[in-house]
């Protein structure tokens, strides 16, 4: 049980990054991975692990902001310091959270 969430964090990783980076996108390229993620979320939600591994949506939100951040350094319009504090916020924090209930370091 403990290793299906282990890897239950990537895959809900791979949920958070697919719905987010296909609601920022939009229309231009977002579709696909919308419904991609969409359809994961949904497999997750019936058959998938289930809390902590859950966690792992907010480190894939965090991700497309990193990606963000990487895209804009080198030109782009927006400020790539706030999409940076962002992505590393919700990936760091988040990863760490799943890790700290995983090992059971929670005080009794």
């Amino acid at each position: 049980m403990r290793r299906e969430h282990d890897w239950g964090f990537f895959q809900w990783f791979a949920v958070g990054f697919l719905v987010v980076f296909g609601f920022i996108t939009g229309f231009s390229i977002g579709i696909p991975f919308l419904l991609a993620g969409v359809y994961l979320l949904c497999w997750l939600t019936s058959r998938g692990p289930r809390w902590p591994a859950e966690l792992g949506l907010f480190a894939g939100a965090g991700a497309v902001c990193l990606l963000i951040a990487a895209i804009n350094v080198t030109g782009g319009g927006l400020d790539p310091t706030i999409w940076a504090t962002a992505g590393v916020a919700l990936s760091s924090s988040s990863t760490f959270l799943f890790w700290w209930l995983r090992c059971g370091l929670l005080p009794s």
